[in-house]
């Protein structure tokens, strides 16, 4: 049987657009187009070392910060600066528990955690983005994601899972074999494959 093939041409966007709209039907779930292309920037974004690391003062390691302690800064921030953090935190929550289920299933951490603190940043990142004098729907994207939370995890879940190619080429298992051992072959494969890996802690903080 011949394994399905990898466009190397294709950008990180166009795959995870692919990927998305694979696992929405695969599923049988309807996601509103703004939400499907939310998910799409999302994990595009992920897979940048600057996006993971944060980018100014008000940003952490999304990755090795407790999501208690972006909650913290949350609530504390200053008006102007809450929506940022808060759909921020809802961000962070989504991605782990939708791309790094494995985690989850060794019971190292509580999806359910995850879950409540993610939809219930998106629902206040929701609320404050209401009255912003700008329309670019940003408003109701984050009242979606916060309505339909644990269907959207599903879905970057099984976005996830669609990266399978054949046993020798599953994205996932390079990427995480790449994120033990750093190397560069399997950096450049991957890269080939539209994504420029980035070493993610092996334990996820909560």
């Amino acid at each position: 049987m011949t394994a399905p093939q990898i466009d190397i041409c294709m950008t990180s966007r166009e795959f995870f657009y692919e990927k998305i709209k694979d696992a929405t039907r695969q599923l049988n779930v309807t996601l509103d187009e703004h939400v499907e292309f939310y998910l799409v920037d999302l994990l595009t974004k992920f897979v940048t070392a600057e996006h993971i690391r944060g980018d100014g003062e008000d940003s952490d390691d999304i990755l090795s910060t407790p999501l208690a302690f972006m909650l913290k800064r949350a609530m504390e921030a200053s008006s102007d600066k809450q929506p940022f953090l808060y759909r921020r935190l809802g961000d962070t929550s989504l991605y782990v528990s939708g791309f790094f289920q494995d985690y989850f299933n060794r019971k190292t951490f509580d999806i359910s955690y995850y879950i409540n603190m993610g939809a219930s940043a998106y629902e206040q990142a929701a609320a404050l983005t209401k009255n912003q004098p700008r329309d670019d729907g940003l408003h109701e994207t984050l009242g979606a994601l916060a309505r339909n939370f644990t269907k959207v995890v599903d879905v970057v879940a099984q976005a996830s899972d669609l990266t399978a190619v054949h046993q020798d080429s599953n994205i996932l298992v390079l990427y995480k074999r790449w994120n033990l051992s750093g190397s560069e072959r399997l950096r450049e494969i991957l890269q080939k494959n539209g994504l420029e890996p980035i070493h993610v802690p092996t334990k996820l903080a909560q």
